[in-house]
């Protein structure tokens, strides 16, 4: 073969790799434009806004169960959804989260700046509805759906059905979902319900850490647990309250009956306020059973699995009623040595990135719960860039984890501690005080890469840190820190 007749044959070779190549692109994206277009025409979107997880999770049972009749289905994260292909899409399936007093969840916080403020699309041609998860405790329940819901209606979607609004993951209001998708599909549906993952822990140990304290007692509980328990630093405590023996015993000497063993482990867990009336000829126990139960509260765990047990910091709430329920139940009712119904919650919009980048960690009261965990796994990891600014009352009385966060500094794992205590001046000093005078080291350390995290309260802490973050970094730098993960709250 002479050379030139090779160079003819490699040249052939060439250009027929590339006609294939480029028919086999063609057809693929010829199928990948038929695919979006029986999408827009029949599939449904799934968007969830989740805080915790929970909103996830519900969004991609029902994506499995609409999978399962033949629908087409595509599940997305609120924080990567675009204008283009929310206006594409005709039927949409909201799960949105809403914490605190009506606040989005932060991975809503582009949705809204993009989306939620834009007055151009025109969403006429779309049907929707939304699953709505909030508590009713807080006074704008369910406020972040209750906005997205007057959105889409100023923008002309229709909805396929009310909103359905759920108080506290409550398993009759996330069955009436269910029987509308049902109705909608002419298809049976199985219940969406939150995962089940029970455990019995050991209340081991419990000690109040500001003795004297202007404020409400602050406890650290400690719970012990058997092997298979698992959880990272961020995630949330779901612990079931329980009565006081003292509210057990005035239940029975009403309804005069014995104080049982078994009749006051039924109680232990029921809501004695709010009581179902009793059937003629029903048993006790058969009444008892239909009671609905005293309800759950969360609580950052403040400490990693490499520690061997689970660590509470719970602030005593007191109202006119006597003890709140959940705090009331692990600080003072629970007997040392109690089993304690509860089960982890992972909380992955708060977890920490295995990076050797700083850290930047900002609280104030309970909230050294989650802010403890993660120094306890960035120590774990060996990572020293670390700086804590935290807030209490009286650094005489509410020196929260003293001891510890000492030792870390000693070792060489907390490279700069900050305090703001509020009453210990006649100017009250906060954690954004603390900003704004090492404004130029918290430019400094975000310029070789630092996250941000806030653990505490919203109203007064965490608003604030956010303002001051604004005024300091400003919106752009901000929006990017949010974008990267590199700006993490768990606020309440």
């Amino acid at each position: 073969m002479t050379h030139s007749v090779a160079v003819i044959l490699i040249s052939f070779a060439i250009l027929l790799f590339l006609y294939v190549f480029i028919i086999a692109y063609l057809m693929l994206n010829n199928r990948r434009q038929k695919q979006l277009t029986a999408f827009q025409q029949n599939g449904y979107l799934i968007v969830f806004a989740s805080q915790s997880g929970q909103a996830e999770h519900f969004a991609r049972q029902t994506a499995q169960q609409l999978q399962a009749i033949g629908q087409t289905v595509r599940v997305m994260d609120i924080q990567y959804l675009h204008t283009e292909q929310l206006q594409q899409a005709n039927q949409v399936l909201w799960f949105v989260s809403t914490y605190g007093e009506g606040d989005a969840p932060d991975t809503a916080r582009m949705f809204i700046h993009d989306i939620l403020k834009s007055q151009a699309l025109d969403l006429s041609h779309q049907s929707y509805a939304i699953l709505a998860l909030g508590d009713r405790r807080y006074s704008h329940f369910c406020g972040f759906a209750q906005r997205l819901n007057e959105y889409l209606q100023q923008h002309h979607a229709k909805a396929l059905f009310d909103m359905v609004c759920v108080d506290h993951l409550n398993p009759a209001d996330l069955h009436r979902w269910t029987q509308h998708l049902e109705q909608l599909t002419q298809q049976q549906f199985s219940p969406v319900a939150e995962e089940q993952h029970w455990h019995r822990f050991i209340l081991k140990q419990r000690f109040c850490l500001n003795s004297g304290s202007q404020g409400n007692s602050i406890y650290q509980i400690q719970l012990a647990y058997s092997e298979g328990i698992h959880w990272s630093s961020g995630d949330i405590l779901e612990v079931q309250c329980g009565n006081s023996l003292d509210d057990i015993q005035e239940f029975l000497c009403a309804q005069q009956q014995p104080a049982s063993q078994t009749i006051v482990e039924l109680l232990q867990l029921k809501n004695l306020k709010n009581i179902p009336e009793r059937l003629p000829d029903e048993s006790l126990t058969d009444w008892i059973n239909r009671f609905d139960g005293l309800g759950m509260r969360e609580y950052s765990i403040a400490s990693i699995p490499e520690q061997r047990r689970i660590e509470l910091v719970i602030r005593q709430e007191r109202t006119p009623a006597g003890l709140g329920i959940g705090s009331g139940w692990l600080t003072a009712h629970a007997a040392l040595g109690q089993p304690i119904v509860a089960r982890i919650r992972p909380n992955p919009a708060f977890h920490l990135k295995p990076t050797q980048q700083p850290l930047i960690l900002i609280g104030n009261g309970t909230g050294i719960a989650g802010l403890v965990a993660h120094l306890a796994q960035r120590q774990h990891w060996g990572e020293q860039q670390n700086w804590l600014i935290f807030g209490e009352r009286q650094q005489q009385f509410d020196h929260l984890y003293q001891d510890q966060i000492q030792r870390w500094q000693t070792e060489g794992y907390l490279t700069h501690v900050d305090y703001a205590f509020s009453r210990d001046q006649a100017e009250k000093i906060y954690v954004q005080h603390i900003l704004q005078h090492k404004s130029a080291q918290l430019i400094e350390w975000i310029a070789a890469g630092a996250a941000i995290y806030v653990c505490g309260s919203l109203k007064g802490m965490a608003q604030a840190v956010e303002q001051t973050l604004l005024s300091l970094l400003g919106a752009e730098q901000l929006d990017q820190l949010k974008h990267e993960g590199r700006y993490q709250r768990d606020v309440y």
